[in-house]
């Protein structure tokens, strides 16, 4: 399968687990939710060890966030904490220091957004704040990385910010009500920045071989 058809298969994996998210179809999720890693390490073959940890520490969270219970909840935010890290050490190795017009804006709204969330978090308030630093710096060292993919790189960190707001807003914030849709947009938010990480750092592999 060509690189096109790969991407394309990818985008029909998210696109199938988005729309069983905002159906409520919990038992075909566990198929489709488990797919997604997977099917962008086929559509986008990581060139490196980081990128590598990411989809796998992703994986990981993805498999326990299909429970709703607070130690699979904490499973998750370990496993994808673990792959922040992974993306924060690929990002630092590709690029030079932060752009401080880029990076103070972010590093100020984690720190906001964190405080915020915290305050409805209950018990998981220290694991949520943690949390929330280590995706701001995630964002804040991709603002480092130069060269050919650096758009995407970037793109994506700050999706996957926005995806991991809106989960946390599913879950401490917004009622019933508005919870299903929510749990759509953290799934579009979050396919769409995986694929733009993995394929900018593709990318700037690729130029750099």
């Amino acid at each position: 399968m060509r690189a096109r058809g790969r991407t394309l298969a990818y985008a029909a994996a998210a696109g199938t687990d988005v729309a069983l998210a905002l159906l409520r179809r919990t038992r075909r999720r566990q198929v489709s939710k488990t797919a997604l890693m997977p099917a962008l390490a086929v559509a986008v073959p990581p060139r490196s060890l980081a990128p590598a940890l990411g989809l796998a520490g992703s994986w990981a969270g993805d498999v326990a966030l299909l429970r709703s219970d607070d130690r699979s909840f904490l499973v998750g935010l370990g496993s994808f904490s673990a792959a922040h890290l992974a993306y924060t050490a690929g990002f630092a190795a590709r690029g030079g220091r932060p752009r401080p017009a880029h990076a103070l804006p972010i590093a100020a709204a984690t720190a906001a957004t964190g405080a915020v969330l915290g305050r409805h978090a209950g018990e998981l308030r220290a694991p949520v704040h943690g949390y929330a630093l280590l995706i701001g710096a995630m964002a804040v060292a991709a603002t480092g990385v130069r060269g050919p993919g650096s758009g995407r790189i970037l793109g994506g960190a700050l999706t996957f910010a926005l995806s991991d707001t809106l989960l946390a807003l599913d879950r401490f914030v917004l009622g019933e009500r508005w919870s299903q849709a929510a749990d759509g947009g953290v799934m579009l938010s979050y396919t769409l920045a995986q694929w733009l990480i993995h394929d900018g750092l593709h990318r700037h592999d690729r130029a750099g071989s």
